[in-house]
């Protein structure tokens, strides 16, 4: 995955700081590693940046 590629959460997932559903559709922002596990930054536009597992994501395939 490259920032900017489109995401698309497998499963509901609510925000970590406002307990609001999160949408469907998100953009990769950069992966990072913490304490051993691998996390998923995405820019869910007007929700905010989340930080999400590889297990709750899936990439959107490109149209270019």
């Amino acid at each position: 995955m490259r920032p900017g590629d489109p995401l698309k959460t497998n499963k509901l997932i609510r925000s970590q700081r406002t307990g609001v559903p999160l949408p469907r559709q998100g953009t990769f922002v950069r992966a990072v590693e913490n304490l051993g596990r691998k996390l998923i930054l995405v820019n869910f536009g007007t929700a905010g940046y989340e930080y999400l597992f590889p297990e709750e994501i899936l990439s959107e395939p490109s149209n270019g």
